[in-house]
């Protein structure tokens, strides 16, 4: 923060005093004299003084500038001056500091001042700082509103792929995740068991389909399991090819409910990559391995005594298509505020320096 303090502090000096510097135009010139900015209605500042930093600026109880309104422009009070100064000029440097992905439960996150922001479960955050560099008139040293956070929310989206072992048979599967909640899938595959009674549904089939969804939720003990999720919901079974030899076995289509014990694990702890231009946290991908318990109703036959029929099945899924992280950049610098009059000052002073650079 102390770099970035002086790094502002330089850019803001350079804009507020080129002739000071007795150089060519500055890009912070360039930037002032070329850019429309959005006008005082997106100044950052605060409403009621709290205290006053060791400058004398008065500020907010959480560090913004206190400004007050007047016909020429946003003014600002300094302590023990009676005469009020214009505000020239405000930049918003804005960097990403972390992007938190709330997959297993609801992630606290405490700021510098001791309050909290919580990501819900089944969303995501974008946590940005920025540091507001405010040029007042007159004044050669700026005021810094620092350490501002600002945390823009996503819901998580997952698409995954994977492959299973069970009763039913060998099957691959697509699952789609909304929130860490809602679930909904397909799994096809091939059987190649028999039960051993050819009376069941399990020795009718050949190629088993799975249509399915349910509601998911954080699991129990991670502290001992690791980090899990169980699903709950309900499947159905539809059975293509008949396995028997008698014609009249044509299909299987039976309704189930099931329970799934997800046991999730992240590919991406500790790999190294350039967070500067790849904001993806270490959970953004994730395996699973999946043991699911599963019952149904066997509508074919319903006075058989094997009226409901176990199934289970243990399956891995991995996570191909992850999250939308909103788009944005790392770091960016934005004009929020350039008052008139310094514009028209900048323009007299490059003026200046054309026609003595021509002589």
């Amino acid at each position: 923060m102390r770099r970035l303090r002086w790094a502002a502090a330089a850019l803001a000096v350079a804009v507020a005093s080129p002739g000071l510097l007795g150089a060519e135009e500055t890009v912070s010139e360039r930037m002032l004299l070329e850019a429309v900015p959005p006008g005082s209605e997106a100044l950052r500042f605060g409403t009621s003084v709290s205290h006053h930093d060791d400058r004398g600026y008065p500020e907010s109880a959480d560090g913004l500038l206190v400004l007050r309104d007047s016909a020429d422009g946003p003014l600002v009070t300094v302590r023990g001056d009676p005469d009020p100064y214009l505000l020239y000029a405000q930049y918003a440097n804005r960097q990403r500091d972390a992007v938190m992905l709330a997959r297993t439960g609801t992630v606290r996150d405490v700021l510098p001042g001791g309050e909290t922001v919580d990501v819900p479960y089944g969303y995501g955050a974008v946590r940005f700082n920025t540091v507001y560099v405010s040029i007042v008139e007159s004044l050669l040293v700026p005021h810094f509103s620092d350490n501002q956070k600002e945390h823009v929310e996503f819901p998580l989206t997952d698409f995954y792929i994977g492959g299973s072992f069970g009763l039913t048979g060998v099957l691959g599967s697509l699952r789609y995740v909304h929130t860490e909640q809602y679930v909904g899938y397909i799994a096809a595959g091939y059987n190649p068991f028999r039960s051993t009674n050819p009376a069941s549904v399990l020795s009718r089939y050949t190629v088993p389909v799975h249509l399915g969804g349910g509601y998911r939720f954080p699991g129990i003990f991670p502290e001992i399991l690791g980090e899990n999720n169980w699903t709950v919901g309900a499947d159905l079974l539809l059975g293509f090819g008949r396995r028997g030899a008698d014609p009249e076995q044509t299909g299987v289509l039976v309704p189930g409910a099931f329970i799934d014990v997800e046991r999730v694990l992240f590919d991406e702890r500790g790999l190294r990559r350039d967070y500067r231009s790849d904001p993806r946290p270490y959970n953004y991908r994730v395996n699973a391995v999946v043991f699911r318990a599963a019952a149904y109703l066997n509508v074919t036959n319903l006075g058989a005594d094997d009226l409901f029929f176990p199934v289970f099945s243990l399956s891995y899924q991995y996570n191909v298509i992850g999250p939308r992280i909103p788009r944005h950049d790392f770091k960016e610098t934005e004009i929020l505020y350039v008052d008139d009059t310094y514009r028209e000052d900048l323009r007299r002073q490059a003026e200046r320096r054309d026609e003595r650079s021509s002589r």
